[in-house]
């Protein structure tokens, strides 16, 4: 499974920045452990959600620079284009060129992971985001001093549910403000009418992409009763994936994959917060929240 760095909610989780491996595993439980894995590895590695340092949002035609005389953690992004001595991404023509001292001038959004690493152990990565770029800067110290690990449900085979998709044929572009005062716009790609407990509930399923000639996944943004409670109150996503363009009208969900908005672990993330079908039962499935508890 991918997690998309919301990307703008995530922006894009929702890409941006993250990404989990999606291999097919033997059945529901392995996909479960290779998620659980995965999403460990995700907030704890060295360009985690808990290595983040500082995100610079950099629009067409602009720079931002990491000034040179600041201590690796002390290091944030400024504005502009700084001077020779500094550190310096800009934004321009659709590349996203870094340059500075001892570093040679590449696209971050053509190197390997979009990333470039710095003196010092830190790194810089680049995602597009809508108009503009971030600029993730990433210092694998501070993983040592915040990561308290990830808590989850037990796994429930009860979590594993057949459901039904039925996919619009034009997906229809959905407004919503995010959780750092961003609008964007989502697709609504179709409704899962997923049976829970004995009742039905029917949810709008969101992809990035208005395409169905690219549209290989969707995704589903809950709340239910453990929401604020022992899961995250902003939401928590499901995904499932499927040949690009040919979504079926059958899907098996494995609720035990379910994972915290990426807000929940870095106010840096762009999470949408009027997309999310409140569900009336406790879904005690998947990431719980708070990390650690």
């Amino acid at each position: 499974m991918r997690l998309l760095p919301f990307p703008p909610a995530a922006a894009a989780l929702l890409a941006a920045a993250l990404a989990l491996p999606c291999a097919a595993a033997a059945g529901p439980r392995e996909d479960y452990d290779e998620f659980r894995a995965a999403l460990i590895q995700q907030a704890s590695g060295p360009t985690g959600m808990y290595a983040i340092q500082d995100v610079a949002v950099i629009a067409a035609g602009a720079s931002a620079h990491l000034p040179a005389n600041a201590n690796a953690s002390a290091l944030r992004w400024a504005a502009g284009a700084g001077s020779g001595k500094d550190v310096r991404v800009g934004y321009r023509d659709g590349r996203a060129l870094i340059e500075g001292p001892g570093l040679q001038t590449l696209d971050l959004l053509k190197a390997p992971d979009q990333k470039q690493a710095l003196p010092g152990g830190l790194s810089v990565r680049a995602t597009v985001y809508d108009d503009s770029v971030k600029a993730w800067l990433y210092n694998p110290a501070r993983v040592a001093q915040r990561f308290k690990g990830l808590s989850f449900f037990p796994y429930d085979p009860k979590g594993v549910v057949a459901a039904k998709f039925v996919r619009r044929d034009t997906p229809k572009p959905v407004s919503h403000l995010d959780s750092r005062n961003h609008t964007g716009t989502m697709y609504w790609i179709g409704d899962v009418e997923l049976p829970l407990q004995g009742k039905t509930y029917t949810l709008r399923a969101f992809n990035k992409s208005n395409d169905w000639n690219k549209i290989d996944h969707l995704l589903l943004f809950f709340t239910d009763k453990t929401s604020k409670k022992t899961s995250y109150g902003g939401g928590r996503v499901l995904e499932t994936h499927f040949p690009a363009g040919r979504p079926p009208t059958s899907l098996r969900l494995n609720l035990n994959m379910l994972y915290s908005f990426l807000c929940a672990h870095s106010d840096y993330y762009n999470c949408p917060i009027n997309l999310t079908t409140y569900v009336p039962v406790e879904l005690k499935y998947g990431e719980k929240y708070p990390p650690g508890s």
